[in-house]
C-alpha cells in the first residue's frame, strides 16, 4: 500500500526523469555544421550559382595565369585542379603570371564560372605556370577548360590593333577563334596573317544574360605565347594566281587553308566590307575590311582565304589592289528562272521583273518583285524615287543565291531564292507603268462596294424594324390614351351624378337628423346607421373613381407618382418621407402601374395613421424579369400574423391582398417591436 511519501516523491521523479531523457535528447541532436571551407578551384567550379551566392568560405593556393577583365581588377587563377578568377581586387594589376598566392576570401557566382569575391592575397613565391591542355574549338565551346590554360593551333586570319592591345582571328579548321593579345605589336613583330601559328592562352570567351557561352576566346599574355610553326608568305600577291572557278575545287590533298590569289573586274564595291568582280565570265564575292575605293572596270588582285557561302566559293579577309582598267564588264540579261540555276551568282545581271512593293528603312530601300512567277528582292544603299507599284522594271545588279537547296538526288545543290543588290537608281528602269485598273484596285472597288450594299441591306432591315416597333408604341400608346380618355369621361359622370346624388343625400340626412325630437331615440339611431352607410358608400365612391382616374400618373412614371404622393400624406404630420429608385427605371403595364401606386398609397397611409412613425422609406427596385416595391416605417409594430384583419376604414390589408392578386404579385409582410413595418411587393415584368 503507497504512503504519503510515496505519493509526495512521485512528481519529483517524473521531472527528473523528463529532464534526463531531454538532455539525452539534445546530446542526440546534431549541432548546425559550420560552413565547408572550398580548398581548391575544382570545388568552385562545382558549386550552382545559388550555392556560390552564399558566400561560403574559401581557402586556397593557386598561381597566376592572366590579370585583366573589367577595369582590370580580376586575378585569373589556377591550381591542380581547375582555373578560377578573383573578382574586383583593388591591386590585381600588381601581380604578373607565375606567382603563387595564398587566397582567403568568399564564393562568387560569376557570369560563368564561379569565382572568389572579397580576398585577402598573400604572395608565398614563384612557380612555372600550369601545362596548357590541347584543345578543339569544339572544347573552347564546351566551356570544360573555361579560365584554364589551353593551346590550340591554326593559321591567322587577321590582326586588328587596339589602343592597348590587339586581337587576332585564328582559323580551327571551319572556326574562327578571337585572341585578344594584352601587349602591343611593336614595329618589329613578324607578319602573321597566313601564318600557322601554335598558341598558348588563358580560355575564356563572351557570357549572354542566361549565363550561356556565346563565343569562345583566349586571352594571351603577350606575342612570346603565339609561336609561329608555318612563317606567312612576305608576299601574297606573289602567289600564283587561281581561277574563280576553280575555288575549292577537289583536290588530292584537299583543302590548304591558305590565302589564294585570284585577279578580275570589279562589278560592285560596298567600301569596307565587300568587293565583288568578274573573271572569265564567273562572279566572286569576296568579304574586305578594306577601304580604298576602286571604280567599275577595274582591274583587282585579290588574296583572301576560301569558303563555302551558301550557294558557291567566296573568299574571307581579303585584301585586294588595283592592276589595271577596262571598259565596264556589261551585266549578264537574264531571267529569274534562269538565275534560279545558280550560274550567275554575284555576277552582274539584268532582270526584267514586275514591282509588287517597296519596303524603306533609314539604311535601305527593299523591292519587292516577281519574275517568271517567282518573288525575289532587289536592295538599295538609297531610298529610291517614288515607284508605282504594278510597274514592269528592268534591273541591273549583282545577283546573289539567298538559299540552296539540297535534295540528296544527284549529289546536286540547287538554289531556291534570289536577291539583287542594286548599285544606284540608275539600275532602276521603269519599262511600263502600271494600269488603272489593276487586280488590287478591282478587288477594293468590289469590296467597297459589296460593303455598301451590305449596309444599305443592313440600314434598310433595321429601318423596318424601327418603324415596325414605332408603330406598336405609337398604337399601344393610342390605345393607352383612348383607355384613358374613356375612364376620365366615366369618372366625369359618376362625378357628376353618383356624386352629387350622395352628397345630396347626405344632405337630406342631416336635415332629418336636425327635424327630430331628442326624445325619438330609436328614430334617431336608425338615422345615424343611415349616415354611416352614406359616408361609407361616399368613401368606395371614391376608391372607384381613384382606380378611373390615376392623375398622378398622368404626369410621371409610378416612382415620380408614389413620390408626390408620399409627400402629400406626410405634408404638415413632421414625418420624414424618402423615396428611393434602384436600377434602370422602364415602363410597366397599366394594370401594374396603378395597382403598384395604390399598393404604396395604402402602405403610407396606414404608417402614417396608425405607426406613428418618425421616417417612412418608400423603394421602387427595377430587376431584370421583375420589379419590387417595398414601404418601410420605424413606427409602431403589430402581430403581422392578424394583418387580416386590419382595416383604415375603407381599404386595408385585404384591399393591398386584393390588388396584389390582380397583378399577380407577391406581397409580403414584416413587421416586429422596434423595428417597424415593411411591406415588399414583387411582381414580374
Amino acid at each position: 500500500m503507497p504512503t504519503p511519501w510515496t505519493n509526495s516523491l512521485r512528481l519529483p521523479c517524473a521531472l527528473a526523469l523528463l529532464g534526463v531523457a531531454w538532455l539525452d535528447a539534445a546530446a542526440q541532436t546534431p549541432l548546425p555544421a559550420p560552413p565547408v571551407v572550398l580548398t581548391n578551384a575544382s570545388q568552385i567550379r562545382a558549386l550552382t550559382s545559388e550555392e556560390a551566392r552564399k558566400e561560403l568560405p574559401v581557402r586556397l593556393r593557386a598561381v597566376v595565369n592572366v590579370v585583366g577583365g573589367d577595369s582590370n581588377k580580376t586575378i585569373f587563377i589556377q591550381d591542380e585542379t581547375g582555373g578560377a578568377f578573383i573578382n574586383s581586387y583593388s591591386r590585381a594589376r600588381s601581380f604578373k603570371p607565375g606567382q603563387f598566392i595564398e587566397v582567403a576570401g568568399k564564393s562568387h557566382a560569376g557570369l560563368f564560372v564561379n569565382g572568389i569575391r572579397s580576398a585577402e592575397i598573400r604572395v608565398l613565391g614563384q612557380r612555372a605556370l600550369p601545362p596548357a591542355a590541347p584543345a578543339s574549338f569544339d572544347d573552347l565551346l564546351s566551356g570544360r577548360f573555361h579560365y584554364e590554360r589551353v593551346e590550340v593551333t591554326g593559321v591567322v586570319r587577321a590582326v586588328s590593333v587596339e589602343t592597348n592591345r590587339f586581337t587576332i582571328q585564328l582559323a580551327l579548321g571551319t572556326r574562327s577563334l578571337e585572341l585578344q593579345v594584352q601587349t602591343l605589336l611593336t614595329a618589329g613583330s613578324p607578319s602573321l596573317v597566313d601564318a600557322r601559328v601554335r598558341v598558348t592562352g588563358l580560355a575564356a570567351g563572351y557570357i549572354n544574360d542566361k549565363r550561356q557561352l556565346v563565343a569562345p576566346q583566349l586571352v594571351v599574355h603577350s606575342l612570346d605565347d603565339v609561336r609561329v610553326e608555318l612563317p606567312a608568305p612576305s608576299d601574297p600577291f606573289a602567289a600564283p594566281t587561281l581561277a574563280v572557278s576553280q575555288l575549292l575545287n577537289f583536290h588530292p590533298e584537299g583543302a590548304a587553308g591558305h590565302r589564294v590569289k585570284v585577279r578580275g573586274v570589279v562589278t560592285h564595291q560596298q567600301r569596307g566590307a565587300a568587293l565583288f568582280l568578274r573573271d572569265e565570265g564567273r562572279g566572286l564575292f569576296a568579304e574586305t575590311p578594306q577601304i580604298g575605293a576602286v571604280r567599275l572596270g577595274d582591274v583587282v588582285e585579290l588574296v583572301g582565304f576560301p569558303a563555302m557561302g551558301k550557294f558557291s566559293a567566296f573568299l574571307e579577309d581579303a585584301t585586294f589592289r588595283r592592276v589595271g582598267h577596262e571598259a565596264g564588264p556589261p551585266p549578264v540579261a537574264t531571267t529569274v528562272r534562269e538565275a534560279l540555276r545558280g550560274t550567275s551568282d554575284a555576277d552582274l545581271v539584268t532582270i526584267e521583273a514586275q514591282l509588287l512593293e517597296v519596303l524603306r528603312s533609314p539604311a535601305e530601300s527593299v523591292l519587292v518583285l516577281r519574275g517568271d512567277d517567282t518573288v525575289f528582292n532587289a536592295r538599295l544603299a538609297r531610298v529610291p524615287l517614288d515607284l508605282p507599284v504594278g510597274s514592269r522594271l528592268r534591273l541591273t545588279g549583282v545577283c546573289r543565291v539567298e538559299e540552296s537547296s539540297l535534295p540528296g538526288i544527284g549529289f546536286r545543290a540547287n538554289p531556291r531564292s534570289i536577291e539583287l543588290l542594286l548599285r544606284s537608281e540608275e539600275d532602276i528602269v521603269v519599262l511600263t507603268a502600271p494600269s488603272p485598273w489593276t487586280a488590287e484596285r478591282l478587288t477594293a472597288i468590289a469590296g467597297g462596294l459589296l460593303v455598301l450594299l451590305v449596309a444599305a441591306f443592313a440600314w434598310a432591315a433595321l429601318l423596318r424594324r424601327r418603324v415596325s416597333e414605332q408603330t406598336e408604341v405609337i398604337g399601344k400608346k393610342a390605345e393607352r390614351e383612348a383607355v384613358l380618355e374613356e375612364r376620365h369621361r366615366m369618372a366625369r359622370e359618376m362625378h357628376d351624378t353618383l356624386a352629387q346624388s350622395f352628397s345630396g343625400l347626405g344632405f337630406q340626412l342631416e336635415s332629418l337628423a336636425a327635424s327630430l325630437p331628442p326624445s325619438d331615440a330609436a328614430a334617431r339611431t336608425r338615422l345615424d346607421t343611415a349616415k354611416q352607410m352614406v359616408r361609407h358608400g361616399q368613401e368606395e365612391f371614391r376608391r372607384s373613381l381613384m382606380n378611373l382616374r390615376a392623375q398622378e400618373l398622368e404626369r410621371g412614371g409610378l416612382a415620380e407618382a408614389l413620390g408626390e404622393l408620399g409627400h402629400q400624406l406626410t405634408a404638415g404630420t413632421g414625418i420624414a418621407f424618402d423615396l428611393r429608385v434602384r436600377g434602370i427605371a422602364r415602363g410597366l403595364g397599366e394594370a401594374v402601374e396603378n395597382n403598384l401606386l395604390r399598393i404604396g398609397q395604402e402602405c403610407v397611409t396606414n404608417a402614417v395613421r396608425h405607426a406613428k412613425p418618425s421616417r417612412i422609406v418608400a423603394e421602387v427596385i427595377f430587376e431584370p424579369g421583375q420589379i419590387r416595391l417595398r414601404v418601410q416605417d420605424d413606427g409602431v409594430a403589430f402581430d403581422a400574423a392578424q394583418a387580416g384583419h386590419l382595416t383604415n376604414g375603407h381599404f386595408g390589408w385585404r384591399g393591398i391582398r386584393e390588388r396584389a392578386e390582380q397583378i399577380k404579385a407577391d406581397v409580403k409582410l414584416t413587421s416586429q417591436p422596434g423595428h417597424g413595418t415593411e411591406v415588399v411587393v414583387t411582381v414580374g415584368n
